[in-house]
This record gives structure tokens, sequence and C-alpha cells, in this order.
């Protein structure tokens, strides 16, 4: 089973972003995925820098995958997701425009986790296109996951296992909102909000996480504990999403659950560690996504 880095879903400055993929060049990863998923606005890389990260992670045994935006609304995003898409031999397509962009006889193309693929006609839609690998929508149970792969043929299923959850996107800018300001307007306060700005309900309580033009979790999502479930229903990959503190024992941690080197119980306590707060792990049990079950389901 692959361990793989998932794009960085925040903005951070440029020399942060650099540094971010020097050290995942060190990490104990199989694949890691660059490009922007949320807004064109966040040029902090130029193509120019992107290639240059794409040639280190590869000379360090890396596999890298591009990703592309999950939303194309205009003709500056669309252009941009064609450069994007020029640039690699292995796509992400977050958006389905994307599939009209690439030939998969050239590219290797994956769907991403914000493509709509709940179940295994759509999968089955997506491979004759092509498609040779999904990450299955963030909302799924373990069920869904389970039949998904077992009823469909010849593509690989990626999970994401570990991070605040992408839950939706919109044209408008919900942090530009916040500062009283329009997309049009946007002044990058994104930076101000590394792991995205925290929302809560009236009684003080974490709620969700605006960032940019998407939402997220106010809690971080993780399957630590279902690694060896996962592996068994099937998941070919276990995808970890970057974190502004703290993220190279996250991965360290999921290598040793892969590899069998630590427990269930010992992983959790360890990811307890690394600064992001509250966990949450409802949805792959077919709870309310913000629950928190303890214990794993194939431990």
């Amino acid at each position: 089973m692959e361990l793989t880095i998932g794009p960085i879903l925040y903005e951070w400055k440029r020399e942060e972003v650099l540094q971010f993929y020097k050290e995942a060049a060190e990490m104990p990863v199989d694949r890691v995925y660059v490009g922007e998923v949320v807004c064109t606005k966040r040029r902090a890389l130029t193509f120019d820098d992107i290639g240059g990260i794409i040639g280190m992670l590869e000379k360090a045994g890396k596999k890298v995958t591009l990703s592309s935006l999950a939303v194309v609304s205009n003709g500056d995003e669309l252009e941009f997701t064609r450069r994007l898409c020029a640039m690699h031999g292995s796509i992400e397509a977050n958006d389905v425009c994307v599939l009209n962009m690439v030939d998969p006889a050239r590219v290797e193309v994956f769907a991403g986790a914000h493509i709509t693929t709940y179940n295994a006609p759509s999968i089955e839609f997506l491979r004759g296109l092509g498609v040779r690998r999904v990450t299955v929508p963030v909302e799924l149970p373990r069920e869904s996951v389970e039949y998904i792969i077992k009823h469909s043929r010849g593509v690989l299923a990626e999970v994401f296992a570990h991070g605040c959850l992408p839950l939706a996107f919109s044209w408008r800018c919900y942090t530009s909102r916040a500062y009283g300001l329009s997309k049009t307007e946007c002044r990058h306060h994104c930076a101000s909000h590394p792991d995205g700005m925290e929302l809560k309900t009236m009684d003080g309580k974490p709620l969700f996480r605006a960032n940019g033009t998407s939402i997220l979790s106010a809690d971080c999502h993780t399957l630590v504990e279902e690694t060896d479930d996962l592996r068994n229903i099937g998941v070919g990959a276990l995808r970890i999403s970057p974190q502004y503190r703290g993220f190279a024992k996250v991965a360290d941690i999921f290598r040793a659950r892969i590899d069998g080197r630590l427990g269930a119980t010992e992983g959790a306590a360890l990811l307890k560690e690394t600064g992001r707060g509250a966990f949450c792990n409802g949805w792959y049990h077919g709870r309310a996504g913000k629950d928190t079950l303890t214990g794993a389901a194939g431990d």
C-alpha cells in the first residue's frame, strides 16, 4: 500500500512551500501531489518553480503527480489548468474538464477526491476514459469504499487518510469575505491562516475552516487506527494532507503503521503530539463526519 502526500491546500509563502517539498523529498512516502486545487490567485510558485520541484522529488525517488483545480470557472483558470496539464506525465483531475485536455495514452490520469466517484459505475465510466486511479470522496463510509473496490476493475483506490477534510468549493472566496472584500479584491489574507481560518458556532465550538474558496472540517480527520482495515478491503494508497507544522512526524507515523511497525493505539497517541488538535473519523464508520470512534475497525 502506497503512502502519498496530497497537494498543499492552503496558501503558504513561496519559501515555505519550497522548504516543504525539500523536506518531503526526505519523507518516507511513495508519491507526492503538487499543484493548485483551491485558487489560482495563490501563485506563490511559478511554473518554473513547479518544474524544479518535480525534478527534485523525482531525483529523490518519489513519484510525482500534478493536481488540478477543483473548480475551473473562468478563462484564467482554464489557461492555468491547460499549462499545468502540459507540464508532466501524471495528472490528477479534480475538475472533469481536465479529462478533455490530456491524452490517456501518453499521460497517467487520476481522478481526485473532488470528482464524484460515489459508485462503481461512475468509476467504470472514468476507466473507459483512461483514468487509472481514483481518490474516493472523503464522505464515503467503509462499506461503500469496499464495495467500489470489489466492483471496479483495474482502478487503484486511494483514500484521504489524514488532514482537515475538504468539504466544499465555491466561486466566491470565503476568506476575502471575512475581511470585507470580494474575490476580485483578493489581498491574500489566506496567507495569515496557514491551516485555514477557524469558524466557530455561536457557543464557541469549532465547526469549519474557511480556506479561500473552500470549506474544510474544523477537526483533523485521521484513519491512522484503520490502516490495517483499509489494506484488508483493498485500498491501494493512503493520502496524508499537508499541515503547516509537524507534518514530517505524521508521515513517519503512517509509514510505520503501513509497514506494521506501529500499532493502532500507539499511532493515534503519537499523532496527538503533532499539534493538529482534535481528531475525527466518523464518516469512515458511517457516522457524522465530526464524530470520533476509538479503536481500529480491523485491528
